[in-house]
């Protein structure tokens, strides 16, 4: 009976994560396994879309790990941040960051925003890597040259969360929803409910 329950409290938490990943995560945090890129040595590229007279949507990438910051960077249109980079897509913007390949790098990504009622436009934060001679690598998208292209739906009022959504070219990239809140609360509900089942 206890392990059953136990199992029960699990999955709640679980489908709590799950769906709060889906429907309003604002903050992913993604990895790149770059041992197989055949490559020591090279450059990650990030983007994000940008267009003039569209609502503000903006990512920051942060936590950066495998980015060394004295490393080469070019960059445009871009905002250095403690520990990241801030992206908006009203302007031009470019990173390109020299790294070491081999290991993993990661980074969290977090997306904000104006409302859009008729949701007009959808930013793409496009994620690629080169070698040192500037020839793409891993398994990117032919048309793109993208490794992950995260997109950016803006709420449709200011109430609302906006929403993000990945297509992950190279299976080398994982993308995982940070819903802080929604797990601790799932947590508070374990604590609760096996504190009442001590009761009894």
């Amino acid at each position: 009976m206890t392990i059953r329950f136990k199992s029960l409290v699990s999955a709640l938490a679980l489908m709590l994560a799950a769906g709060a990943g889906a429907a309003s995560a604002e903050t992913i945090h993604v990895a790149i396994d770059t041992s197989t890129f055949g490559a020591a040595t090279g450059y990650v590229d990030m983007q994000l879309s940008a267009s003039s007279g569209v609502p503000l949507a903006t990512a920051l990438v942060s936590n950066m790990v495998g980015f060394d910051s004295t490393a080469f960077i070019d960059s445009w249109g871009v905002t250095p941040v403690a520990g990241g980079y801030l992206f908006r897509n009203d302007t031009s913007n470019d990173l390109f960051h020299a790294v070491d390949f081999g290991g993993t790098l990661s980074f969290d990504l977090t997306f904000a925003g104006a409302p859009d009622p008729v949701t007009s436009y959808v930013s793409h934060f496009v994620v690629a890597a080169f070698d040192d001679a500037f020839a793409p690598l891993g398994h990117y998208d032919p048309f793109t040259g993208a490794l992950a292209d995260f997109t950016w739906t803006p709420a449709l009022d200011a109430q609302g969360r906006g929403t993000i959504a990945g297509t992950l070219t190279d299976p080398a990239v994982t993308a995982v929803p940070e819903p802080a809140g929604y797990l601790l609360a799932a947590i508070g509900l374990s604590a609760l409910a096996l504190a009442r089942r001590r009761r009894v």
